[in-house]
């Protein structure tokens, strides 16, 4: 395989497991069709145009290398295909668990899981707001994830950050290869980003805290639970209208 094809690849090899077995009777997520499309609409609606503006601020950028070329706005089409097929997997794992545990984890489980994400993202967020990437991602997953706590108290918030916890194997490993191919050569808290090579996707690390999950920012983490909760907000806001609930977000 040509190198060119690798982030197409790694897109891919995210959405195909969950895309065939959203056939699949009991979870029947493929019936949830419009509510994921409306969600992951909702979701590009900010984050497309904030990595075109981080993208042309030199905040991060794409290795023409590991990319077929064709580009949209400044982004690769990979990466236009990339607020597609992850949230699409990430929803559809979603669904799984909550199949699966049909009860709610706890209430104490939600809010110590979500305080202690809250407060990390606020404490990053205030410390370096001067790095671009780290207050944006930080501060705007503090907010949201805290409107779902605290003022909504979404019913489905605590299945979500399950889910999350879950697919941060899966997370590492696929943005691993898109930060640095070989990952796992490098230590677990890597504070020396500048060391990373095969980058399919690079950071420019005056904008990010610095410290790399192997090769993965550990921004990355914020800035995931961000896309995947704005797309869950309205996915479950959709699903709920259609079973005939108007009310606030709440997953019921």
């Amino acid at each position: 395989m040509s190198s060119h094809y690798l982030y197409l690849a790694v897109n891919l090899g995210c959405v195909l497991f969950p895309f065939l077995l959203s056939f699949e009777r009991r979870v029947h997520f493929i019936g949830k069709t419009r509510a994921l499309i409306i969600g992951t609409i909702a979701m590009m609606a900010l984050f497309i145009p904030w990595d075109i503006a981080f993208t042309h601020a030199g905040i991060w950028g794409f290795n023409d290398t590991y990319i077929i070329g064709e580009k949209l706005f400044g982004l690769p089409l990979e990466e236009w295909l990339f607020f597609i097929c992850i949230p699409y997997a990430c929803i559809f794992s979603y669904e799984c668990v909550r199949y699966f545990k049909p009860v709610p984890p706890g209430r104490a489980f939600t809010l110590a899981a979500g305080t202690v994400i809250v407060a990390t993202a606020l404490v990053l967020a205030f410390v370096y707001h001067d790095h671009h990437y780290t207050m944006a991602a930080c501060s705007l997953c503090a907010i949201l994830l805290a409107l779902h706590l605290w003022v909504w108290k979404s019913k489905w918030i605590g299945w979500l950050l399950m889910t999350w916890f879950i697919l941060l194997i899966p997370f590492y490993i696929s943005n691993g290869i898109l930060t640095g191919l070989t990952f796992w050569e490098y230590p677990v808290f890597n504070t020396h980003p500048e060391s990373i090579a095969d980058q399919i996707v690079w950071y420019n690390n005056a904008h990010n805290l610095g410290l790399r999950i192997w090769s993965v920012p550990a921004d990355d983490f914020f800035y995931g639970l961000l896309m995947v909760l704005l797309a869950m907000t309205v996915y479950e806001r959709v699903l709920n209208r259609s079973q005939g609930d108007t009310s606030a977000p709440q997953g019921v």
